[in-house]
């Protein structure tokens, strides 16, 4: 098996010239970077990760963490795979995507082998089990997302308590008493998917405390037709609905703005729509509406920062709870209850 002496021989440079270039600890031309790289390709080496991690020496990747289920809106999850990766490559660092049904133990494996450096965790449950897993590793894991236990890990997420809360105060302000939520899966509240869990506290917190009526249903399944059904049964059980908060994805907004239209509700002269915690730009819409939308690339760059730091000696590794407060685009879809 070729060492990295005959690596080195090969190129025609110094054993450390081939340890910077492999490593990226050092800048090396451009030229003699794809001479070393050509002969280890050559004689098929690659450096025991074992061994690296035994030296104390960087891999440079990071591991990111990202389980999919049943219900995954892959056109949202796969904005925060690129912005982390984005985020990652200005610090000369790689990102090793974990998916699939056996992620969490793929996940142990690669934490053991010593092939990565740190671990970004995504769409993060309450009482997350990657969790206990980091409560053991020898490297720093960073949760793009609220677990609810910071003991083991650094995390950063939108505040999607107050999200809840500020959609609320919105319609209150405006007059509004009654109004209909449609979250999200009812699988993702079952896995107590975070972010869903805590922008409803907050939201039916607030809705008690501003003593609005709210009524929740589950984002239907299906499409035009399942929405249109569900709008039609919720607003005929309770015709004071003047108002709905959204947090199906942006297909299923544009289905359920669509169902109200052809219901002879106009927006926002007689029902006033927000969305809250998805992806995608609401103003596109054929009705565009007022949104709170997620923040992908704001905390995924957050996310890769404090891994940084944490590697870099910067923060300590664990123990932190970074909220982001959400940010609010009008549209011009609320407005005052008409009276009936």
């Amino acid at each position: 098996m070729a060492g990295i002496k005959d690596v080195a021989k090969r190129a025609g440079v110094s054993i450390s010239t081939v340890s910077y270039v492999l490593s990226g600890k050092r800048s090396v031309s451009k030229e003699t970077k794809q001479k070393v790289l050509k002969a280890a390709r050559e004689m098929q080496y690659s450096p025991n990760a074992g061994a690296r991690m035994l030296r104390g020496d960087r891999t440079h990747i990071i591991a990111l963490s990202a389980p999919m289920y049943e219900t995954t809106d892959y056109s949202n999850y796969s904005v925060f795979f690129l912005k982390t990766a984005q985020r990652a490559r200005l610090y000369h660092y790689d990102v090793l995507l974990l998916a699939g049904d056996d992620e969490e133990q793929d996940l142990a494996r690669i934490v053991e082998s010593g092939l990565v450096d740190g671990v970004i965790m995504l769409d993060v449950n309450l009482r997350d089990s990657r969790v206990d897993l980091a409560r053991n590793a020898s490297i720093p894991f960073v949760s793009i997302g609220d677990p609810g236990d910071t003991d083991s890990v650094n995390a950063v997420d939108t505040d999607f308590a107050r999200m809840g809360r500020q959609a609320i105060d919105r319609l209150a302000d405006a007059g509004h008493k009654k109004a209909l939520f449609v979250g999200g899966k009812k699988l993702d509240y079952d896995r107590e998917s975070n972010f869903l869990v805590r922008l409803r506290e907050g939201l039916f917190s607030e809705a008690q405390r501003r003593k609005i009526d709210v009524t929740m249903t589950y984002q239907p399944d299906g499409d035009m037709a399942g929405i249109q059904h569900e709008m039609e049964s919720e607003l005929a059980e309770d015709p004071d609905i003047t108002a709905v908060v959204s947090q199906a994805g942006l297909v299923a907004l544009g289905n359920l703005t669509t169902a109200l239209g052809r219901m002879d509700y106009q927006i926002p002269r007689d029902i006033s729509v927000i969305s809250v915690g998805i992806g995608g730009d609401t103003s596109t819409l054929s009705t565009p509406v007022d949104s709170m939308p997620l923040l992908p690339e704001l905390v995924c760059q957050r996310g890769v920062d404090i891994m940084m730091d944490v590697l870099a000696g910067k923060q300590q590794r664990s123990g932190t709870l970074e909220l982001m407060s959400p940010r609010y685009f009008d549209r011009g879809s609320v407005a005052a209850p008409r009276k009936r």
